[in-house]
């Protein structure tokens, strides 16, 4: 009885000493420096705090029992005092702008269930005790900054915990075995963080886990078995691209959307036969091995992405066992052998076998019939797995990214994809099939059919897709087989709702059917490298919506129709190569978004309209080998030399000087492939044993004029050139060009050496840049770096055009950039400096460079010295990195080790300043600094520091605002006006991550370039 009268009296005194929850949430209310729609207005003492906004209090009480504030635009760090809130049960403050670090006392409150602080700016570690807190149910703390390692309470084994998710942070280490303990967890997200070393084989414990994402990481080794011991599991996503590789109509170059996670060997056997599992997803992750053999009835899957791996051996017959089966991503591995026959593909949203080398005929299996109802389902889990709403919430929160491309997420308007392209299939092209069960579950089913690049055969002369009309849009690609016949009807004019048709470079043949105008909403047609003959149909200027026509290499005759010039949307025109007569219609000029314009190799006379000057878009132009005459017309974006060659009869001389091969450039989807026309093949084999003599005696003169090259550049003065460098490039033009390297031509000094402005030609500007001899030692050594150097090419890094290396004298040439360097930009008031959009679009431009510098070059670059004058800019203000490699060709080109850092004082990062180890997170922390630059209109040392002390940079500065509460101090007063202030507050949040004195936190360059492309979105 004392005992319990001693707890009450304690329990009492306690309670009466905390801090009312009144005064609490004013205290919060006082934290937030920004609510834009004045919620908390009602927040004052004049009303009950229970029916304030946002705020739930327990029955018949002033307890405290729900702050939730989502979706508010509010920005702030949430106060310590959170902790008084003793009977807070759901904290939700998602989707806002609140920063700073989450409060070590939430972990100690003790009716806290639910906690979602995602799609915020908090950083720093995550509390030690938050995960396995008592009686935390779920936590959600995706999409912020926060960094340091994941950590499990053991003292309580986290068994509330039902739902964590982690997504999109800078978390780093391992994932920690401890997480086995959380017997309860339904969904664990840890996806898109630093996360390395293995998936723990503690995970088997947790046995009522249904999602594991862990994509989008650096993790290594072999996948746990023990992972199948988790009887309930629905969804494991092991990796995840941003798409499912290159798009045919995109540059193959991706914008550094990869996966980082590489796995060893392959998935576990158990896994394919776990009872549960719906969704399989582990593309690019760098598996290997063979698909097992016997596939069960009990199979599951609905979605299975092994896309882009290493798996070798046949698609066994027993697959066909997965009935329920609606995606199926096999592409990019070693696959061959036969397509099982019984594997119904009209029933699959999304099929994909292509880049393999998988044989026969597909006559077979792509027949008519109906489908297991279960396939039309498009939930995650089955109706026998338990489950409540906050799981199908937690689940689908992964799903944005990958779950559109799954048939998982169906929307009004959903494609259907049947890729068998890039194989060896053989045959006559089958009647394709969707099934009857998908078009009634979903009117609006689009349809991409992709046969491209195999063997077909035989005639063209049948229908291609069974109920065409029935499809919202068709899209179908037959290019580079072996199909004869002619165009007709039935082969693809019957499919009113065709988009986008391609069948180059087959052997069809004959008139193009003047049908083709009741195809109304074609948007791309190619038949290059065919047979066709006749005269194009006018009816071809109905078709409003086309953005492509690809007739090239054909035997088309007649005249060009006048009518194509009413397609205001054509982008692409290809006749060349044909027998087309006549003149060049003056009304192609009113198809105004005209980009590329082939009619060489035809028999077109007359002049060149002069009216082709007013096309603003046109950029590639080929009229050459044609008998045309007149006056060149002056066109918007001037094309080179070679595009009116074989005109003798053209008036004037070409006006600008030819820099590039004698065929222009194609935007082609395809290259040209092997099936050329008899009578090219004919050609080619006559003339074969004197080209092979024409391209040794090539080979021989390249050969020796590389050597002769590289001869000079060590023994006389020659400037060794690459790609891109203009004719007049030579010893003796760049010290005219400079005057002699006269300080009258200097625009700027570095670290390496001396820039100057030289014109090699009237109106062709160059930057030279001559170097500090005493800082680069050895002619060879320097030499076989910096050619190195000359092979790197991207749209936002300076280009090397070539060098000079003497004995007594260096120098490199650049591309001249007209717009001056970063640092005048950031420090002239003009206004452009302060808008938020030029700004943005400079830090993009920047971290493009930078990323492709550490990912994409082999071997990687890392920069050194990051800073405003060494980021140049054009006339357009796109930004453009220069001085890449230069640090690099230092050290290895000293004959002593290098004990200096490369780099500018109050650019380095601190561990490459303390210990002179260089890696790519030191370019992030420069970047950083930039970015702060950009955003403040402050110098790195700026004066106006000097008060705080020597050594006080703009980070240091940046800190003490953030952590005094006043981030809006760090931007320039007309950048922060005009705003917008939530992007710039994102822009700044990132900054600060880059800045991290910890180099494990801070973000790779990758990661800070897709941060920047969510920030604009």
């Amino acid at each position: 009885m004392v005992l319990l009268c001693f707890f009450l009296f304690s329990f009492t005194f306690t309670l009466s000493n905390s801090t009312p929850d009144s005064a609490v949430l004013l205290s919060f209310k006082n934290s937030i420096f920004d609510d834009p729609l004045n919620l908390l207005s009602t927040w004052n003492s004049s009303s009950t705090h229970c029916s304030w906004y946002g705020v739930k209090c327990a029955n018949f009480s002033d307890k405290v029992t729900s702050l939730s504030l989502p979706h508010n635009g509010f920005s702030g760090e949430i106060p310590a005092v959170i902790g008084d809130l003793k009977f807070l049960e759901v904290l939700q403050l998602q989707a806002n702008n609140f920063s700073g670090q989450i409060p070590v006392q939430i972990s100690s409150l003790p009716s806290l269930t639910v906690l979602n602080l995602s799609f915020n700016s908090f950083s720093g570690n995550i509390p030690d005790k938050l995960i396995g807190a008592s009686g935390l149910k779920v936590v959600d703390l995706s999409n912020n900054l926060l960094s340091g390692r994941i950590s499990v309470d053991n003292s309580s084994g986290c068994e509330f915990l039902t739902h964590l998710r982690m997504s999109n942070n800078f978390l780093s280490g391992n994932i920690p075995p401890e997480i086995g303990n959380c017997k309860n967890l339904r969904t664990l997200l840890l996806d898109y963080n630093l996360l390395q070393g293995k998936i723990p084989a503690e995970i088997g414990r947790i046995s009522e886990l249904r999602v594991l994402d862990v994509s989008r990481n650096s993790l290594t080794g072999v996948i746990p078995n023990e992972i199948a011991n988790c009887k309930k599991l629905s969804a494991l996503v092991l990796t995840n691209l941003m798409d499912f590789g290159p798009d045919e109509k995109t540059s193959s170059m991706d914008s550094f959307r990869g996966e980082f996670n590489a796995f060893d060997l392959g998935v576990p056997f158990e896994l394919f036969f776990h009872s549960s599992l719906q969704v399989l997803w582990a593309p690019r992750a760098n598996l290997r091995g063979q698909l097992p053999v016997q596939w069960g009835e009990f199979c599951s899957l609905r979605v299975l992405n092994l896309g882009q791996n290493y798996f070798d051996g046949v698609i066994p017959e027993s697959i066909v066992m997965c009935k329920n089966l609606t995606f199926l991503d096999l592409s990019s591995n070693n696959l061959s052998g036969y397509l099982p026959w019984q594997l119904h593909v009209p029933c699959m949203t999304y099929f994909n076998i292509s880049r393999n080398n998988i044989s026969g005929n597909i006559q077979s299996y792509n027949r008519k019939g109906s489908c297991d109802g279960t396939m039309i389902s498009y939930g995650l889990a089955s109706s026998s797995v338990d489950m409540d709403d906050t799981w199908v919430e937690f689940a689908y929160a992964s799903l944005p990214s990958w779950g559109s491309k799954t048939g998982l997420m169906m929307d009004e308007s959903s494609a259907i994809v049947h890729d068998l392209s890039w194989n060896s299939f053989t045959g006559s092209l089958p009647v394709f099939f969707v099934a009857d069960q998908l078009l009634e579950s979903n009117s609006n089913f689009s349809y991409r059919l992709l046969l491209n690049n195999n063997m077909f055969n035989g005639s063209s002369h049948r229908e291609l897709i069974s109920d065409c009309g029935k499809l919202q849009s068709v899209s179908v690609n037959l290019s580079e087989n072996k199909i004869v016949g002619g165009m007709g009807k039935a082969f693809f004019l019957d499919c009113l709702r065709l988009i986008e048709f391609e069948a180059a470079y087959n052997w069809i043949e004959g008139s193009i059917d003047p049908g083709i105008g009741n195809l109304t909403m074609l948007e791309r047609l190619d038949f290059r490298g065919n047979r066709l003959s006749g005269t194009l149909p006018n009816q071809l200027g109905k078709l409003k919506n086309l953005t492509w026509i690809s007739l090239g290499e054909n035997n088309l005759s007649g005249e060009i129709p006048p009518e194509l010039g009413q397609l205001v949307s054509l982008k692409v025109l290809d006749l060349s190569h044909n027998a087309l007569t006549g003149s060049i219609p003056a009304s192609l000029t009113n198809a105004i978004n005209l980009e590329t314009l082939l009619l060489g190799h035809n028999r077109l006379h007359g002049e060149i309209p002069s009216s082709f000057s007013l096309l603003p878009h046109l950029t590639v132009l080929d009229l050459s080998f044609n008998d045309l005459s007149g006056p060149i017309p002056s066109l918007q974006h001037q094309t080179n030399c070679s595009s009116y060659s074989g005109n003798e009869r053209l008036h004037d001389k070409c006006p600008f000087s030819a820099l590039s091969p004698e065929r222009p450039s194609y935007p082609s989807k395809f290259q040209k492939g092997g099936n050329l026309k008899l009578v090219i093949i004919a050609v080619v084999t006559s003339a074969f044993a004197l080209l092979c003599m024409v391209a040794v005696a090539v080979i021989i003169c390249q050969l020796r004029r590389k050597k002769i090259r590289r001869l000079g550049a060590l023994k006389g003065k020659v400037v060794v050139t690459f790609a891109d460098a203009p004719n007049e490039l030579n010893y003796d033009n760049v010290v005219r060009a400079t005057g002699n390297f006269s300080l009258r031509n200097l625009i700027g000094r570095g670290g390496f050496g001396s820039t100057y402005k030289a014109e090699l030609v009237p109106g062709h500007h160059v930057a030279v840049k001559k170097l500090y001899i005493g800082r680069f030692q050895g002619i060879q050594q320097f030499d076989a770096e910096i050619r190195t150097l000359g092979r790197i090419r991207h749209k936002n890094l300076v280009t090397l055009m070539g060098y000079y290396a003497g004995e007594n004298e260096m120098f490199l040439v650049y591309n001249y950039l007209s717009g001056g360097n970063l640092e005048t930009f950031i420090h002239d008031k003009s206004g452009e400096n302060e808008q938020w959009p030029v700004i943005y679009k400079i830090t993009v431009d920047i971290a493009q460079a930078l990323a492709y510098l550490h990912y994409s070059c082999v071997p990687r670059i890392v920069h050194r010295d990051i800073k405003p004058s060494n980021i140049l800019l054009d006339e357009n203000l796109n930004a453009f990195l220069s001085d890449f490699g230069l640090a690099r060709l230092l050290e290895v080109s000293e004959t002593h080790a290098t004990t200096d850092v490369a780099g500018t004082f109050g650019y380095v990062a601190p561990e490459y300043a303390t210990t002179c180890r260089v890696s790519d997170k030191a370019d992030v922390y420069s970047f950083g600094v930039v970015m702060l630059e950009l955003l403040s209109g402050k110098k790195s040392l700026d004066p106006s520091f000097s008060d705080y002390g020597n050594g006080f940079n703009i980070v240091e500065w940046t800190k003490m605002l953030i952590k005094e509460n006043r981030p809006s101090a760090v931007f320039s007063a007309v950048l922060w006006e005009t705003g917008p202030r939530e992007n710039l507050l994102g822009m700044l949040r990132l900054a600060y991550a880059c800045t991290e004195e910890t180099l494990s936190v801070r973000p790779s360059m990758k990661q800070v370039l897709e941060k920047l492309k969510q920030l604009k979105s």
